[in-house]
């Protein structure tokens, strides 16, 4: 059967992780004149980064070993 593509990072995660690295870049040159709830911005976005990684990590194992499961089931009907 068609096996899923196992990619290491999407799109949508790679601009999250960036945008999050450039965000603290900017904060942190204009820290003496940022209030600190600028920093909630790029905590979010990096929570959203992890989230979608490792909730994609997850929902891939679990979808892999119901696979396998499934696969060796049905060599030993064979």
């Amino acid at each position: 059967m068609f096996e899923p593509k196992r990619e290491f990072i999407t799109t949508a995660e790679t601009i999250l992780f960036v945008s999050t690295l450039f965000i603290w870049l900017y904060i942190e040159q204009y820290f003496d004149i940022v209030d600190t709830w600028w920093w909630m911005l790029p905590v979010m976005t990096f929570v959203l980064f992890l989230r979608s990684f490792i909730g994609r990590r997850v929902d891939l194992s679990f979808g892999w070993n119901d696979d396998e499961e499934e696969q060796e089931l049905d060599q030993k009907q064979r």
